[in-house]
């Protein structure tokens, strides 16, 4: 384990920690999150070295990482991966003009880059675990880049998605750094982050699911990924939520804080999420950002 003396994102030397949250996947280890006193930023605090992260998704049910549908939570996620990647892959429609270039980062088992690739994307994957990028380019028929180091520098990118990744990511200054050199002067760069502003996020405390120590090493909410976005020379063009992460989320949580599924409590406290986020707050479960060059 590593303990940060300093914020990740500011640099800041202050911080609280605002709760301790449990590794229900893997370990059954409790871990510290903490809150910078300067940019607000929720860090998982200490973290697993980078170099040994990888035993932390070693489960069948880390869900993007594996096609299982053992259980009702992957079942409903393998459920509704059809009607989402439509959602995805309309809403990037803005972003291509003609055959260009996508890059996904982290792109899992390959089922965003396949959607993309019959939407007529120049599609291009990085994932960083060998057996799930063997099984993205198993299905998308091309090779699949280990890291960010390998990604050919003569090529830029109309569009780099991040979906769920980016608070996973250790060289958070490094991700930036390629965002800002290979993202096409109009291009767009996307994050998909959980919310821990949420409503659902205030409701479980450290029972949120989608807080996921320590795979989730990164607690992010708008204002603080916008404040890291524009350190690195982006502003905001456009956000909007992913109105099912509240529902499969809430019955996780609902499993850690009880050990029951509790079908309705959990469609309940998803619907009400997703209602206060759209009526007020903007706060979804999950968060969907696209940012261009400021």
């Amino acid at each position: 384990m590593e303990t940060l003396k300093s914020c990740p994102a500011c640099g800041e030397k202050k911080m609280t920690r605002v709760l301790q949250a449990k590794d229900y996947t893997v370990s059954k280890n409790t871990f510290d999150i903490v809150r910078c006193a300067s940019c607000n930023l929720l860090f998982t605090n200490p973290r697993p070295e980078a170099e040994q992260a990888g035993y932390f998704y070693k489960s069948e049910n880390y869900i993007s990482h594996s096609n299982t549908q053992k259980g009702l939570v992957n079942k409903l996620y393998h459920a509704v991966r059809n009607i989402t990647l439509k959602q995805k892959t309309h809403l990037i429609q803005g972003c291509q003009q003609g055959s260009k270039n996508l890059l996904d980062v982290g792109c899992g088992n390959g089922h965003f880059l396949h959607a993309c690739q019959q939407s007529g994307w120049n599609t291009y994957g990085m994932e960083l675990d060998p057996d799930t990028a063997a099984r993205a380019a198993a299905l998308t028929q091309q090779s699949i880049y280990p890291n960010l180091e390998a990604i050919p520098n003569d090529i830029t990118f109309e569009l780099i998605s991040l979906w769920h990744v980016l608070e996973h990511v250790y060289e958070l200054d490094a991700y930036f750094k390629f965002f800002k050199n290979r993202v096409a002067p109009n291009g767009k760069l996307l994050l998909a982050l959980p919310n821990s502003n949420s409503y659902d996020a205030t409701y479980f405390k450290e029972f949120w699911a989608a807080y996921d120590v320590p795979r989730h090493i990164y607690h992010f909410n708008p204002e603080t990924i916008q404040s890291v976005a524009k350190k690195h020379g982006f502003k905001l063009k456009t956000q909007r939520g992913q109105i099912f992460d509240s529902f499969y989320i809430a019955l996780l949580s609902h499993e850690y804080k009880t050990g029951k599924k509790k079908l309705l409590s959990s469609f309940l406290i998803g619907l009400l999420s997703n209602v206060l986020a759209f009526f007020k707050t903007g706060n979804y479960s999950s968060n969907i950002y696209i940012f261009e060059h400021a």
